[in-house]
């Protein structure tokens, strides 16, 4: 077994345990910084993205209302909110759909809920919010959120449809592209589809294997977003502008690759250390921050779906 994953100290002491927490995207289990930019970009005239909070925020004002999809990370809501403001024409926060559960995702929640907003979510976002999560790379339990944040619709397979100040919006699951409790939201009148962190045209793909997040899923599910809307559609991720399509299909293609390297590797015997030294990212169609990380990340994310890889591997 290879030395980095011989024991849960051995990781959290190795410097990949230590690029994990350096390379994750900011606030993901932390407070939003109160010197970050704020951006707000308006999307049509009932569409505004927040940006610089965490995780994107976008907001759809309508004669109902205002429906959010994600609300930014903890101690940035104050932020969101006089963006939000100054965009609402006094209306209220009645909806809110989270993406995942991660706290640069839903760090406003508690608030909108308290509110009168309901929040809605997959399944297993709810429910890993609603208990104590353990952070690897930090040896540590991230407490559980405070009743209010926690979503109260939730789903579990499929995809569901809602009607917003005439906007039809359509939310279903993805198959465990960084999460297992990953959902996407499709504003089709407006031809938007927001994915959280099922895509990341900038970081290094974030894939948390502990939360049951693979990379096979993530390729599947970016196939799911490419066959959605047109080529025009325009794409909201967790991070970063507006994106289109061929940016999400750069990452599936790569990722694609990646997956069917890894297995052949896995098939020979592999370590996570000899996928590291054989360099089983050059070549591919984009970057890498740190690839060793990623490598690693990948490979534990595969380690309970080997009855998915091949009949070779057992």
């Amino acid at each position: 077994m290879s030395e980095l994953i011989s024991s849960r100290r051995n990781v959290l002491k190795s410097a990949l345990g230590l690029a994990a927490a350096a390379t994750l995207p900011a606030g993901a289990f932390a407070k939003g910084s109160s010197k970050a930019a704020v951006t707000a970009t308006a999307l049509n005239d009932r569409l505004l993205l927040v940006s610089g909070l965490g995780g994107n925020v976008l907001a759809l004002r309508s004669d109902e209302g205002l429906l959010l999809v994600d609300t930014g990370a903890t101690g940035a809501t104050s932020k969101l909110q006089s963006e939000l403001k100054k965009f609402a024409r006094g209306a209220k926060v009645t909806t809110v759909i989270n993406t995942h559960w991660h706290t640069d995702h839903t760090g406003g929640n508690d608030v909108f809920a308290k509110g009168g907003a309901k929040i809605i979510s997959h399944a297993k976002a709810a429910q890993r919010m609603a208990i104590d999560q353990y952070i690897p790379w930090e040896d540590r339990y991230l407490k559980a959120r405070a009743r209010p944040a926690v979503p109260t619709e939730v789903f579990y397979l499929g995809k569901k449809e809602l009607k917003f100040g005439g906007e039809t919006i359509e939310y279903g699951y993805l198959q465990q592209p960084h999460t297992d409790g990953d959902i996407y939201v499709h504003l089709r009148d407006s031809n938007v589809l927001v994915v959280g962190d099922a895509v990341s045209p900038q970081a290094d793909p974030l894939i948390c294997w502990y939360e049951g997040g693979w990379v096979g899923g993530r390729v599947d599910s970016q196939a799911k977003l490419l066959a959605m809307g047109n080529a025009e559609t325009r794409i909201v991720a967790g991070t970063a502008g507006v994106i289109s399509k061929a940016e999400v299909k750069t990452e599936r293609d790569a990722l694609e690759k990646v997956f069917e390297r890894m297995s052949d590797a896995m098939r020979k015997g592999f370590t996570t250390e000899d996928m590291q030294k054989a360099k089983l990212l050059d070549g591919l169609t984009r970057t890498w921050a740190d690839p060793d990380k990623f490598i690693y990340d990948a490979h534990k994310s595969m380690w309970a779906h080997y009855n998915k890889l091949s009949h070779t591997i057992v």
